[in-house]
């Protein structure tokens, strides 16, 4: 009977062990060397330009979603919009 118990007793930690190595090999360890943030996807593209397209404004845009304009210039007609960003689009950014 005591045979019996030791196998058991090496084939149970022998699949804690595997356990810990397959669950330790998914968990990501610290930050990378780049200073990205894990799960950020740091190499996903090139940072895009968050500045308002109105010219000669400095102010940050809401993003793609309301077409590069800040809250001041969202505002504006569409005739206005529509100039802006054919004015930006003209210098090649």
């Amino acid at each position: 009977m005591a045979r019996r118990s030791s196998q058991l007793e090496v084939l149970v930690e022998r699949f804690a062990q595997m356990l810990v190595d397959r669950i330790g090999a998914s968990i990501p360890r610290g930050t990378p060397r780049d200073g990205a943030a894990p799960g950020r996807g740091g190499e996903r593209g090139r940072k895009r330009d968050m500045s308002c397209r109105y010219p000669g404004c400095k102010n940050r845009s809401k993003g793609p979603r309301f077409r590069f304009f800040c809250e001041k210039h969202l505002k504006l007609p569409k005739k206005e919009q529509q100039a802006a960003l054919a004015k930006w689009a003209e210098k090649g950014r």
